[in-house]
């Protein structure tokens, strides 16, 4: 899980396993709980969480990881040689929060600002540079990306009354037949994974 370190803005990997790349000083102390609690915190909305022994504080990394996928991997690639990685995945998945609405730059300053912040947490643009860098999954039926297209595009963070819309898209999305043949094959995916000591 990617989070935001309050002090120095830097992205934390949380993570259950030791990795060469970040520290592990986290590792045994911070619970699941505290981690799924430090990628929530949006600022606006959620104080930080402080979180191991010298009480760090953290919030949300939506300022550089709205969509971490290219964090994972970037992950995996420390974890384990290249060829290994791209040959043995079996399922990737990613899942968002609905398509984002095509907004004009606007007219004033502010306006412009909001849409250029837009822009640089547009979780789908960081999903479809993903796609065009790893074509070999989707082509392997290895890459799933599921993200509401409609009806979720003026629904922000501070709109939870509204998850009876949200819960609508929802359900239309995922019976759209496109989706769910994608859906059944992720399943099938899952289903038969094999045991992870083969990157090894």
């Amino acid at each position: 899980m990617c989070a935001t370190s309050a002090e120095n803005r830097d992205i934390v990997h949380l993570t259950s396993y030791r990795s060469p790349r970040h520290p592990s000083d986290l590792l045994d102390v911070a619970k699941i709980w505290e981690a799924g609690r430090a990628t929530s915190a949006a600022s606006t909305f959620f104080d930080p969480i402080k979180i191991g022994p010298y009480g760090e504080e953290f919030v949300d990394g939506a300022a550089g990881s709205n969509n971490p996928v290219r964090e994972l991997w970037t992950e995996a690639m420390d974890m384990w040689p290249v060829r290994a990685l791209e040959g043995n995945i079996k399922c990737l998945v990613s899942i968002g929060t609905g398509q984002p609405s095509l907004n004009p730059f606007g007219d004033t300053l502010l306006d412009i600002a909001k849409t250029l912040t837009e822009i640089a947490t547009d979780t789908e643009r960081t999903a479809e540079v993903f796609l065009r860098e790893h074509q070999d999954l989707a082509r392997r039926k290895c890459y799933f990306r599921f993200n509401v297209e409609k009806g979720l595009e003026d629904i922000g963070l501070e709109d939870s009354k509204q998850r009876n819309v949200i819960a609508a898209a929802t359900r239309r999305y995922i019976v759209s037949q496109v989706v769910h043949e994608h859906m059944k094959t992720c399943a099938e995916n899952l289903s038969t994974r094999e045991c992870a000591s083969q990157f090894s």
